[in-house]
This record gives C-alpha cells, sequence and structure tokens, in this order.
C-alpha cells in the first residue's frame, strides 16, 4: 500500500514525511540509507524539472532536500562502526 501511496504523491513530500518521521528516532542503517536514497532522487528529479522547464522554481525544495540530506549524513556518521 506504501508504494501506491508514493506513486499518487508528490515524490518530495513522501520522502519528507517519512524522513522526518524518523529523524528523532532510532533508525536503523537501512533506513536511513533508503531516506538518503530519496532525497537524492527528488534532487535529481528536481533538477530535471529544472532544466526542462526554465519557469519551474525549486529552490525552497532543493534547500528542504539539502538540509534533510545532511541531517541524515550526520546521523549515519554518528553511528558506531558495524561489527562484522
Amino acid at each position: 500500500m506504501f508504494q501506491t501511496m508514493q506513486h499518487n504523491a508528490t515524490p518530495h513530500h513522501v520522502a519528507n514525511l517519512t524522513a522526518q518521521a524518523h529523524i528523532g528516532a532510532a533508525a536503523s542503517e537501512a533506513e536511513l540509507l533508503a531516506q538518503l536514497q530519496a532525497a537524492s532522487d527528488n534532487v535529481l528529479r528536481l533538477a530535471g524539472e529544472m532544466t526542462a522547464r526554465p519557469d519551474f522554481d525549486a529552490a525552497d525544495s532543493l534547500a528542504e532536500q539539502h538540509a534533510l540530506a545532511q541531517r541524515l549524513i550526520g546521523q549515519l556518521l554518528a553511528m558506531p562502526a558495524s561489527q562484522s
């Protein structure tokens, strides 16, 4: 069901809501990496929109995705190294 909702919603809104819900909570490395991948995908999507449509203003959305990615990277760096 989540994938159905994800395809019906604007991708960056879904990623933001999911990531915002986990930012304060203890998230697994896999969850953080998935959220970081979603933020990266959104940046690429927004860049494509900006290229295709010169009148498209994505500055706010790009800033949100950048801030989200920075927080996720910080959380990943703060995690203890896995012990294999």
